[in-house]
């Protein structure tokens, strides 16, 4: 049972990473990109293993935008999301040049 947990957790991490890369575009609020992220795990069955992390440039990782965060994304944009299903989960991250990929 906890295998089939895992690997859908890592499904959905899968989809759920695809889905971003779509939608994350320079200067969109990070706060705007962290809702969606997290909204669309949750659309497909499962939950944030952790507050979705969006960290620019110098910063390596594990930067989340608070509630009243104005920051627009910009420069070198690492993305670092997890899912879980009743505690089972998969993390996934990619990196986005949203200066010179556009």
């Amino acid at each position: 049972m906890e295998k089939e947990k895992i690997i859908q957790a890592g499904k959905i991490a899968s989809q759920v990473r695809g889905f971003s890369k779509k939608i994350i575009k320079k200067d969109t609020p990070l706060l705007e990109i962290a809702e969606k992220i997290e909204s669309k795990i949750k659309e497909l069955g499962a939950e944030p293993a952790f507050p979705t992390n969006l960290s620019i440039n110098e910063i390596a990782a594990h930067y989340t935008p608070t509630h009243d965060d104005e920051t627009k994304a910009h420069g070198l944009l690492k993305v670092d999301l997890g899912v879980h299903i009743e505690g089972w989960t998969a993390d996934t991250a990619f990196s986005v040049d949203l200066e010179d990929n556009e």
